[in-house]
């Protein structure tokens, strides 16, 4: 037969290979889409919202991802089987000493849990120097954590471009900064000092009693259920006791 006269029974093999590669595709493209998703609804991260402060920072303005990592991923404190830690993953984006009030731990796609503007009463955070279990920290930086109450959430975090001998001072001088006031030290005395001082988010500790529940059902099946049913028995133990 000609190459010009091909009947239609000798394209439909063509036809059909074409469609089982568009079907594919589409199955393909369907699955990276439902995977995205799920990542995005599993994600804990640390970010600024430019609009600077506002709840619904995905819909109002853009974001800087400075740290991320899936929920799921983190693994249980090693001194403290009820502290789960979730070692942030360092995103391109350079967080300034001086930005760091604008920061917020946010979850499942933008929902901010924590917020470094203001601390609570109960919230209080120090300079933790060079004592951190965080392998990567050399003398050209110094640790910082943050712990957000009444949740127990702690935030660890480096700042580069702070000198040594500085930021040992602070911690031999009692009255350097109040705990509870530590981001206005940081970015009202420490980064007008050194404009070029910068912010690596390392980590983030969750107390797994104190887990939000949307975020309880990420932590492995078997210690999700003892925390599900110890919450159980305090209901229950709470409600004998109104009798």
């Amino acid at each position: 037969m000609a190459e010009g006269n091909m009947s239609m029974s000798d394209l439909l093999p063509l036809v059909a290979a074409a469609l089982n590669d568009e079907a594919a595709a589409d199955a393909a493209k369907e699955l990276a889409t439902a995977r995205e998703e799920r990542d995005t609804s599993h994600k804990v991260e640390v970010l600024r919202a430019i609009n600077d402060g506002d709840d619904k920072v995905y819909e109002d303005g853009e974001t800087i991802v400075y740290g991320s990592a899936l929920f799921e991923d983190g693994q249980y404190h090693s001194r403290n089987e009820d502290d789960w830690k979730i070692q942030l993953n360092k995103s391109r984006n350079i967080c300034r000493l001086e930005d760091l009030r604008d920061c917020q731990i946010c979850v499942g796609g933008g929902i901010a849990i924590a917020s470094l503007d203001e601390l609570s009463n109960e919230s209080h955070g120090w300079v933790n120097g060079d004592e951190t279990d965080h392998p990567d920290l050399d003398g050209d930086a110094c640790s910082i954590k943050i712990e957000f109450c009444p949740q127990s959430t702690i935030l660890t975090f480096f700042i580069r471009g702070w000198p040594e001998a500085e930021w040992k001072a602070v911690m031999e001088e009692e009255d350097a900064y109040a705990e509870h006031d530590i981001i206005p030290f940081l970015v009202e005395n420490v980064a007008v000092q050194y404009p070029e001082a910068i912010v690596e988010f390392k980590s983030i500790k969750f107390s797994a009693k104190k887990i939000h529940g949307a975020l309880k059902r990420l932590l492995p099946p078997k210690r999700r259920n003892k925390f599900v049913q110890t919450e159980r028995n305090e209901k229950l133990h709470a409600k004998e006791g109104k009798k």
